[in-house]
């Protein structure tokens, strides 16, 4: 550990044209072996590389506070070495394409692998250090890599293409480390748009898998578990009631992308927590897909909608087995205690049936399909509003209509819950998800206690159908078991607690989904 002064002035100690800024732009793929070898003889690439630089092996040592000062505030600080020749970088993150990793790089060579902030200029230590604190730095982890680099030229536009294949090893008492091999794409001039067609062409040669995070990130995740990827719920959408239409729309679908790319690695981890919440991510962006249609182009919609319908539909099955083993067989027994039913074979089942679910639910995140979905998604999104008038409309007005519509299309049948079927409950409640994921979309445009009140009231209506269509859930995955793989009495009692469960939850929403009903908020009024 050493410390580093910051000059009181916050002048910088060398020149500005000593600072290198380099705006990066980029998007990432994790690679296997097989995937490597396939990318370094790839036609597609020689045919389009214009230049190719040797091997080289890249020793970068990233440096932080124990507090993580820099990390905090979005900042990471990166000493690197290459033939014997050493430069620091400071990278801050910038707002760029959704999906696409941008920040603003400030580079300045050093004579030793020990950083000198001194030699930066005042606005980029400010960013981290704006009351001008004595920082105690120390190394956290450093990136062993040997990188592959070439200059690509695509439909008129120039991108860096790097291989980069090696380890990040920790410091400190417990050393640790994790092999990486990634594939960066990183833009020089053009349009971004033209290095996403490169990416998707790239992606149907060699199969590719999105990768969100950077090697900072992955390093920091090292040091602490905290850090490592975790299940994520969606962050509150905050909208300004002076934006566009597209530019709210851009705003919801990124927050949403958001959460989807912070549950891949739990899903490929196989956290039940992590499945949910991707399906969760995906039916979000599905709901902003819904509720700006009619400003979005009819096909394009309709395509998307569709594709992220069937990876939400392909994650269901590992999700409905999760549920049931960890929620529903326990309080079946619970419900249960005397009865002489053995339920262990149906557990050791269900077990089994989660595992493959689960293994099927990792693959998908893997798979061409998904990489090429969110490269298509990406570059649809910034082609968006080219010739798109209503896009241009202000978004409060707009979401009036939005919300005014979910709330017909929710209401369509106001019938009591326990005259509807298991079917038309489950309709309802698809319909109540739509209504109220556009109605949380643009909550915020609103002050009054309405806005929440309704949200709070469709969130327990569908609450309530969820458990009882859990409980349905339970009827359904017997039918999937093999014939006389369980004994009647067991098949009898999942079958009456499920009839049971389902008409409690419906006795119980029926005073919540009568005064929803006969409600109307005021707020839509205005």
């Amino acid at each position: 550990m050493f410390i580093l002064p910051v000059p009181a002035n916050l002048e910088p100690a060398i020149s500005h044209e000593t600072n290198q800024l380099h705006i990066e732009k980029e998007i990432k793929f994790s690679l296997d072996t097989d995937n490597a070898q396939k990318i370094l003889s790839s036609r597609r690439i020689r045919r389009s590389a214009k230049q190719e630089q040797p091997g080289k092996r890249y020793l970068s040592t990233y440096y932080d506070t124990r507090q993580h000062l820099l990390r905090k505030s979005g900042v990471t600080l990166r000493v690197r070495e290459v033939d014997g020749n050493f430069e620091q970088t400071i990278k801050i993150p910038l707002a760029g394409g959704i999906g696409m990793l941008s920040s603003e790089e400030w580079s300045v060579p050093i004579s030793s692998r020990l950083p000198d902030l001194s030699l930066f200029d005042a606005s980029v230590i400010a960013s981290f250090n704006p009351r001008k604190r004595k920082i105690k730095l120390r190394s956290m982890f450093t990136t062993d890599i040997d990188r592959t680099v070439m200059v690509l030229e695509y439909k008129r536009s120039r991108f860096e293409l790097a291989l980069d294949q090696g380890h990040i090893i920790s410091h400190g008492k417990a050393v640790r480390s994790i092999e990486i091999r990634e594939l960066e794409l990183e833009l020089q001039r053009g349009n971004p748009i033209a290095m996403l067609d490169f990416a998707l062409a790239l992606n149907e040669e060699c199969g590719l898998s999105a990768e969100h995070r950077t090697k900072a990130q992955r390093g920091y995740a090292l040091l602490r578990s905290s850090l490592r990827p975790k299940a994520t719920k969606a962050e509150k959408v905050l909208l300004d009631p002076q934006m566009s239409a597209g530019q709210a729309f851009h705003r919801i679908i990124a927050n949403a992308l958001q959460q989807l790319y912070q549950n891949e690695v739990p899903t490929l981890e196989g956290v039940p927590e992590g499945i949910h919440q991707a399906r969760v991510s995906i039916r979000r962006i599905r709901a902003a897909l819904r509720a700006f249609k009619k400003a979005l182009p009819y096909d394009k919609r309709k395509a998307f909608n569709g594709e992220f319908r069937w990876f939400q539909l392909r994650l269901a099955r590992a999700r409905d087995w999760h549920v049931f083993i960890s929620e529903t067989l326990p309080r079946i027994q619970a419900s249960r205690p005397h009865a002489r039913v053995d339920l262990d074979r149906l557990y050791k089942l269900g077990v089994a049936e989660r595992r493959r679910a689960t293994r099927d639910a990792r693959a998908l995140f893997t798979s061409k399909r998904y990489t090429r979905l969110l490269l298509q998604f990406q570059r649809w999104l910034m082609t968006l509003h080219q010739g798109n008038s209503q896009l241009n409309d202000n978004v409060y007005d707009f979401s009036k209509t939005v919300l005014r519509k979910s709330r017909r299309d929710f209401l369509v049948d106001t019938r009591p819950l326990s005259r509807m079927t298991m079917d038309e409950l489950h309709d309802l409640r698809k319909r109540g998800k739509k209504a109220r994921y556009a109605t949380e979309f643009f909550a915020n445009l609103w002050s009054e206690d309405g806005v929440q009140s309704s949200v709070k009231a469709m969130a327990k209506i569908q609450d309530l159908l969820g458990k009882a269509n859990d409980a349905s859930v339970a009827r359904q995955v017997l039918a999937s078991v093999p014939p006389r793989a369980l004994k009647s009495s067991a098949i009898a009692l999942v079958q009456s607690w499920s009839d049971e469960r389902s008409r409690q939850c419906i006795q119980s929403g029926q005073s919540i989904w009568r005064r929803f009903h006969r409600s109307f908020p005021l707020w839509l009024d205005k």
